[in-house]
């Protein structure tokens, strides 16, 4: 009976690291690539007439969306087992260069939030100063757990601030939502999405490590 309850916990395991594995794959195809296509690439011209009312900020949000692109792209690397195992150096290098993007892009959020003429509302502003200490937080805590070797808090905070790390892919995406519901809230649209789009991934990921850590205490 433990041989085949343990049988179905690794299917079960390894089903859902898949249906995780091809979410993300979903994601980075179509939230990240376009929102990196449309919003993200323009800003690397730096120029009076692409960045527009955002120039007078210029080099915040240069390293902002350097940093945030370099994070997005680079995150995924970090949760590949299979480079995990036969690369350590690799696995390293890159989460020390992902730690190293999302500190500047969480600095430079936290520099943006101050301005209203960036944020357009004081509702976004704080919410953009919340998700810039939550990523820097989880960041630095990430690095911590696996300084003392927690290896499996270490992968619950990585995994947490990868969520905020693409939501800023995942806000803008909602923003543009063909959904009656989403466009009629008229100027709370701005807010209510740029508040949804990092608390719910953040949340999610969450309770899915807990209930995976449930389901683990219950089978020992």
């Amino acid at each position: 009976m433990n041989k085949i309850d343990n049988s179905y916990g690794i299917l079960t395991y390894n089903m859902g690291r898949v249906v995780l594995g091809c979410l993300a794959l979903a994601g980075l195809l179509f939230i990240a690539a376009p929102f990196f296509l449309r919003d993200a690439v323009p800003f690397f011209s730096v120029s009076e007439a692409e960045y527009k009312r955002f120039w007078p900020y210029a080099p915040s949000i240069f390293l902002h969306v350097v940093a945030g692109t370099l994070a997005m792209f680079l995150g995924p690397l970090q949760f590949i087992g299979s480079i995990r195992r036969r690369y350590p150096t690799v696995h390293r290098v890159t989460g020390y260069i992902y730690l190293g993007a999302i500190t500047i892009g969480s600095l430079s959020a936290f520099q943006m939030s101050f301005h209203i003429e960036l944020t357009r509302t004081v509702g976004f502003a704080v919410g953009l100063f919340c998700l810039a200490v939550c990523w820097l937080v989880s960041g630095v805590l990430a690095y911590y757990a696996i300084m003392k070797r927690n290896i499996l808090l270490h992968q619950q905070l990585l995994a947490q601030n990868y969520a905020l790390t693409f939501s800023f892919a995942l806000t803008r995406w909602l923003w543009d939502l063909d959904i009656a519901f989403i466009q009629n809230m008229g100027p709370m649209r701005y807010i209510t999405m740029g508040w949804a789009g990092w608390i719910t991934p953040f949340t999610l990921v969450g309770f899915y490590f807990q209930f995976r850590n449930l389901n683990k205490k219950r089978k020992t």
